[in-house]
Formats: C-alpha cells, sequence, structure tokens
C-alpha cells in the first residue's frame, strides 16, 4: 500500500511538470489547430483515390483477423501460456491492435517520411518557421489505413466484456485508462529516439523497421520470457507497460502500484525524450552542411 502511495505521489508530480512544460513551453492551442489543419489536408489528399482507401481498410481488417487465428492456433495444442488463457489472450491481442493502429494513425506517416526530409532540406525550412518542430515533426501526417483494425478491436474487446472476460469494474477501468496513455506515451517516446538519431546520423533508413521490432516483442505478454528478460521488460525496456500491463489491468490481474510506476516511467521518458530532441536539434548543421 505504501509503495502503490509513494508511485501515486511520484506520478503525479511527473504529471504536473509535463503539463507545466506544455502550457509555458508551447503555445499548445496554436500548434494544434496547425496539426489539424494539416490533418484536414492528408485526409483530402487521400479521399483523391477513395477505392484505394476503401481497399486498405478493408485489407487492415482481415490482417486483424489473421493474427486473431494465429493467437487460436496456439490453444489447439495447450490450454494456457504462462497462466494465460485463450480468452486472455483475446483481450492482448486486442488491446495490442489499438495501441498498434494508434501508432499507426498518427506516428507512423511521420516516421516514414522524416529521412527524406533530414537528406532534402524540408527539415530546415520546418525549423525556419515559428512552430513548435517536435509537435509538427511527430504528428503533421495522419494515416486512416488502421481503421480497421480499431473498429475491429473495439469490437472484440466489447464482445469479451459481453462475455463476462472483462468484468466491468470501474477501478479497472481507471487503471486500464492510465496504463493506456502510459503505453501510447511509451511509444511516441521510442518514435521520438528514433528521429533524433535521424537529425543526428543525417542518414537513418529503414527507421520503422526497429518500431516494428518492438511491436514484435509486444505481441505476447511477458509472462512468457525468463526472469531476467521480463525484470528488464518491466525497468529499462518496458515494453511489458506497452500492452501486457494494460490487458492485465482490464482483466484485473495488474496491481495499482504498477500501473502508476509504469505512468511515472512514461511521463519521465516523455521529458527526457523533449531534452532529447532539443540537443539534436541545437547539433544539427542542416542537410548542407
Amino acid at each position: 500500500m505504501q509503495y502503490a502511495v509513494t508511485a501515486i505521489y511520484i506520478s503525479s508530480l511527473c504529471l504536473c511538470a509535463f503539463v507545466r512544460y506544455l502550457v509555458f513551453e508551447h503555445d499548445i492551442m496554436r500548434q494544434m489547430a496547425i496539426i489539424v489543419n494539416l490533418w484536414k489536408a492528408t485526409v483530402i489528399q487521400a479521399m483523391e483515390y477513395r477505392a484505394s482507401f476503401v481497399f486498405a481498410i478493408v485489407a487492415n481488417f482481415f490482417d486483424f483477423i489473421f493474427g486473431l487465428l494465429q493467437y487460436l492456433v496456439f490453444f489447439t495444442a495447450a490450454k494456457s501460456i504462462a497462466g494465460w488463457e485463450a480468452d486472455h489472450m483475446l483481450v492482448l491481442y486486442g488491446v495490442f491492435m489499438l495501441v498498434f493502429a494508434l501508432h499507426f494513425i498518427l506516428l507512423y506517416p511521420n516516421l516514414v517520411a522524416m529521412g527524406d526530409m533530414v537528406n532534402s532540406g524540408n527539415l530546415d525550412l520546418l525549423l525556419t518557421k515559428p512552430v513548435d518542430s517536435q509537435l509538427i515533426i511527430s504528428f503533421r501526417r495522419i494515416s486512416l489505413e488502421e481503421l480497421g483494425s480499431i473498429g475491429t478491436a473495439t469490437i472484440l474487446l466489447g464482445w469479451l466484456l459481453y462475455r463476462g472476460v472483462i468484468v466491468f469494474d470501474i477501478g479497472n477501468f481507471l487503471l486500464f485508462g492510465v496504463s493506456m496513455v502510459s503505453s501510447l506515451l511509451l511509444v511516441y517516446c521510442v518514435f521520438v529516439l528514433l528521429i533524433c538519431l535521424a537529425v543526428i546520423m543525417e542518414r537513418l533508413d529503414n527507421m520503422s523497421q526497429l518500431l516494428w521490432s518492438l511491436f514484435a516483442l509486444c505481441r505476447y505478454p511477458v509472462d512468457i520470457y525468463p526472469d531476467r528478460i521480463r525484470y528488464a521488460f518491466m525497468s529499462f525496456l518496458p515494453v511489458a507497460f506497452i500492452d501486457t500491463i494494460p490487458a492485465s489491468a482490464l482483466l484485473g490481474r495488474s496491481d495499482s502500484a504498477t500501473v502508476w510506476h509504469g505512468f511515472a516511467m512514461a511521463v519521465v521518458a516523455v521529458l527526457f525524450c523533449s531534452w532529447l530532441w532539443r540537443r539534436a536539434i541545437g547539433a544539427y548543421t542542416s542537410a548542407g552542411g
């Protein structure tokens, strides 16, 4: 109990520091208005090829189904995996696909374009604008192709709630919400680290593959790994907080101390990555040297 109170207290301090950073260091409302306008332009561009857009959503729906079948195949030979039964694994898969789809919608298009921005000199042009470079580079583009995955993941979790696999409990849902925020913040931190590498090295091809590798580790619960690897995934490489902890919270299997500990780690990581971005931009010498 004492550990939980301490974790909540530290998380509150970190959150206050993070909010203060956003309010005082950024004109957040103006930046968001710019991002929304950029999103509108991206959607309009995507709508020029509507058949391709619809086909991409349908294809991602089937990709979700095929991934679901892969999970179910495991349980034709075993009743549980490291304490996770078939229904529990479906919860994990639903949470994983929510996080993955949100990453693909908000971050992936910007990560793919980052290397070209550095090499072509477009980053130089952006840095001369009176905008927050980190926010604009992170969220200037959006891709709605994974809407099919989000829809099917939501339907899957709703069906599991209806069946009673997920028990409706306010406390569990609150912890799930906090852990999902932590998950998305941690994925964003990995994204920022990659774009910092692109700026520092001035050429970093296939950056997106590194993020795909991270998600490959997240497809299964951390309980299946040996103790040392599991400890690493709960501490300095917090893979567990991306989907295992949110799924455990939704199932009522995760304690509040762990959830708030992950939230504190996520907020500290965001502050650190923002500092690292400023250092990377400070050392940037432009595409022309």
